[in-house]
C-alpha cells in the first residue's frame, strides 16, 4: 500500500470503511487532496452506499462537497451547532445560492 497514490490509498480506505456495510459510518475530510475523478468516485461510493441504508457521517470542510452528497446538515462553528436541516432548507432560510453561503450568513455577526 506504501506504493500506492494518495487518490489510490483514500479510496482503499472508503471502501475498506464501508465494504462490510456497517449500519454507521463516520468520515472526515472525504475528499481531502483527490483529483477530481477520484473525488466523484469516493463521492459516488457514499451516497451509493446510503442508499443500501447506512447512516454516514462526514466531516468536512468543503461546505460544496457537503451540499454534492449530505442530505440533512449540521453547520458547527466554534464547537455549536449553529444550523440543521437539509440542503434545500437551510439555502432558502438564508436566501443563498449555496451551503457555502449559509455557512457564512450563519457564523457572520
Amino acid at each position: 500500500m506504501e506504493t500506492y497514490s494518495k487518490g489510490m490509498t483514500r479510496r482503499l480506505l472508503v471502501s475498506r470503511a464501508l465494504m462490510f456495510k456497517p449500519r454507521l459510518a463516520i468520515l472526515d475530510e472525504l475528499t481531502s487532496g483527490l483529483d477530481v475523478i477520484s473525488a466523484q468516485h469516493v463521492r459516488r461510493t457514499v451516497r451509493d452506499t446510503t442508499r443500501d441504508g447506512t447512516t454516514i457521517i462526514v466531516s468536512s470542510h468543503n461546505m460544496l462537497e457537503v451540499e454534492l452528497i449530505c442530505d440533512r446538515l449540521a453547520l458547527i462553528a466554534d464547537g455549536k451547532v449553529v444550523e440543521l436541516g437539509t440542503p434545500a432548507e437551510l439555502k432558502g432560510k438564508y436566501d443563498a445560492d449555496n451551503i457555502e453561503e449559509v455557512f457564512v450568513k450563519a457564523v457572520s455577526p
